[in-house]
C-alpha cells in the first residue's frame, strides 16, 4: 500500500457503470488515488483539476472512442506524455496493434485481470519515474552550466547583477550588488546574519514580477520607488537565461524542475538611460537603428515595445536584433543586455575585443 502523500492518481474511463467502480476498488485498495468518468466529455472536464499519472481507458466508449480520446491528449503538450492504458473486449492481434501504432503504453484484454493491470500500471510509472529523475538530471546539469558561465560574465559588469531561481532565491550576486547592500536604507538588497543576499521583499511583491514568474515572458522591467523625498528609486530587470516554462501550465507526471533562471540587474532610475551611445557604436560598428535598439533593450523593453516605439514590424526587429547578436558576438537576450549595460557605463569590463 501506498502512504497518502504518495498516491499517484489515476484517471479510468469506461462506460459501464459496474466495471468503472470495480476498477477504481482495485486501483484504491493498491494505493492509487483512482477517478472515474463513464464517457470522454467527463475525462475532459475532470482534466480541469486534476493531474492524472496514468489513464486507463476504454476503446469502445459513446460519442467519441477511447482512441480518440488518447489523440487528443497527444496533441496537447501538456498532457502527451501521460502513460496510457487501453481497455478492450477485443483481443485479436490487429485490434492490439492498432491500439499501440496510435499511442498506446498499454493494452489490456476485457475481462480485467487485475493483477495483470496493476503490475502494468506498476511497471509503467517506475519507467516513467527513471525518465523523470534522468531528465530532471539533465535539467539541473544544464542550469548548474549555465550558472558557471554566468558568474564569470556578470561579475565584470559595474551594475548590480544578480541571478536568480524561480522563487527569486539569489544564486548568485556580482561584487556591486553586494556593494549597494546596506548602502542605504532604501536599499533594493537585503543581507542575513549569515551574510546571504536577497532581495527585498517588495520586488518579489510586485505584481509585474509575480506575473513574470508565472508566464512566459522574455523580460520585464519595474521602477520601484523608495520612501521619502530624497529616497533613491530603481529600476529592478528581469531577463531569463533559459528558455521559459511557464509556470501556470500543468505539468502532469512530473514533479517541477528547479530549471528556470533569471538575471535581475538593478538601476538607479537617474542613471539607467543608455549614455555614450557614440562610443557603443564606434565598438561595434552599430548603424544608428542598431543603437536604437539597443538603448531600448537596456531600457527594458520587450520586443513588442519595441515594436511600436520604433514603428517597426516584428520581422524587421527581428532582424536587428540578430545583427546586434552578431556584431556583440552574444547569443541570448541577456547576456547581450549586460555587455550594453557595462558598455554604456563606461565600464567596458566583458572582454569583447575592439573592432577596427
Amino acid at each position: 500500500m501506498l502512504k497518502a502523500v504518495d498516491r499517484p492518481i489515476i484517471l479510468c474511463v469506461e462506460d459501464e457503470p459496474t466495471l468503472l467502480r470495480d476498477l477504481c476498488d482495485e486501483l484504491r485498495e493498491a494505493g492509487y488515488d483512482a477517478m472515474g468518468a463513464l464517457d470522454v466529455p467527463s475525462a475532459q472536464r475532470l482534466l480541469d483539476s486534476i493531474t492524472p499519472a496514468l489513464i486507463v481507458c476504454d476503446v469502445n466508449l459513446p460519442g467519441a472512442s477511447g482512441l480518440d480520446f488518447m489523440a487528443d491528449l497527444r496533441g496537447r503538450e501538456a498532457w502527451s506524455d501521460v502513460p496510457f492504458m487501453l481497455l478492450t473486449a477485443l483481443s485479436d492481434r490487429e485490434h492490439m496493434l492498432l491500439g499501440k501504432r496510435a499511442g498506446a503504453d498499454d493494452y489490456l484484454v476485457k475481462p480485467v485481470d487485475y493483477d495483470i493491470l496493476l503490475a502494468s500500471i506498476e511497471a509503467r510509472l517506475a519507467q516513467m519515474g527513471r525518465v523523470q529523475r534522468n531528465h530532471q538530471a539533465q535539467l539541473q546539469q544544464h542550469a548548474d552550466g549555465l550558472l558557471f558561465q554566468w558568474t564569470n560574465v556578470l561579475d565584470k559588469v559595474s551594475q548590480c547583477a544578480l541571478v536568480c531561481g524561480p522563487d527569486l532565491g539569489v544564486r548568485f550576486a556580482n561584487r556591486a550588488a553586494y556593494s549597494l547592500c546596506g548602502s542605504s536604507s532604501d536599499s533594493p538588497l537585503t543581507i542575513g546574519a549569515t551574510g546571504h543576499i536577497g532581495l527585498h521583499p517588495m520586488i518579489a511583491r510586485h505584481p509585474d514580477v509575480q506575473a513574470f514568474l508565472n508566464g512566459d515572458a522574455e523580460a520585464v522591467k519595474v521602477d520601484i520607488a523608495g520612501a521619502g523625498a530624497t529616497a533613491q528609486s530603481w529600476q529592478v530587470s528581469l531577463l531569463a537565461l533559459n528558455e521559459r516554462t511557464s509556470m501556470a501550465q500543468p505539468v502532469p507526471h512530473a514533479a517541477r524542475v528547479d530549471d528556470q533562471a533569471f538575471v535581475v540587474f538593478l538601476a538607479d532610475l537617474n542613471q539607467r538611460h543608455l549614455h555614450n551611445k557614440s562610443a557603443l557604436a564606434r565598438r561595434f560598428q552599430l548603424t544608428p537603428t542598431e543603437v536604437q535598439v539597443a538603448s531600448l533593450l537596456t531600457d527594458g523593453l520587450s520586443k513588442q515595445e519595441m515594436c511600436e516605439r520604433m514603428k517597426v514590424s516584428t520581422t524587421t526587429m527581428a532582424f536587428h536584433l540578430r545583427n546586434l547578436f552578431s556584431k556583440t558576438a552574444t547569443k541570448r537576450q541577456a547576456e547581450l543586455v549586460a555587455l550594453l549595460m557595462s558598455v554604456a557605463w563606461n565600464d567596458i569590463a566583458l572582454s569583447v575585443p575592439e573592432r577596427a
